[in-house]
């Protein structure tokens, strides 16, 4: 009678644990097709997208062909919180690359164009990083070594 006990008692875990397993897979797999559907939606076919360290965020990126019309790399993209199940940041810019910094934040370099100002600043480089945490934008000041 003892074993009985053991062995239904094994069955029930065994089927709670299949059960949350099943929920958390469905849930990966619904965010799976939330993103990839907002990334077509966006951007249409050929983003990428880059999951951070942990998979908890996703970097959504479409970069536009260049044309004699467009000569500009363009670049879209979106920063995706899986767990939340939604877009935190978004942006589009010419000329520049976007890319996962840590697992909290993105780096997004601008390559400037032709500077008509006489007064360069040679010691900032355009851009910024988005921090997933604060979800706040700040720029980007490297002195450059020459």
């Amino acid at each position: 009678m003892n074993s009985l006990w053991h062995v239904v008692g094994i069955l029930v875990v065994g089927s709670f644990l299949s059960c949350s397993s099943s929920r958390q897979l469905r849930h990966e797999e619904s965010s799976n097709l939330r993103y990839r559907t907002l990334g077509t939606e966006k951007y249409g076919e050929g983003a990428e997208y880059t999951f951070n360290s942990t998979k908890t965020a996703l970097l959504c990126v479409k970069e536009a062909k260049t044309t004699l019309l467009v000569p500009q790399r363009r670049i879209a993209f979106f920063v995706f919180d899986v767990t939340a199940d939604s877009i935190l940041f978004e942006d589009n810019l010419a000329n520049g690359s976007v890319a996962w910094n840590d697992e909290f934040s993105i780096i997004v370099k601008i390559i400037p164009g032709i500077e008509e100002s006489e007064e360069k600043s040679p010691h900032r480089q355009p851009g910024y990083i988005f921090d997933l945490r604060s979800k706040k934008t700040k720029n980007l000041e490297r002195v450059i070594v020459q």
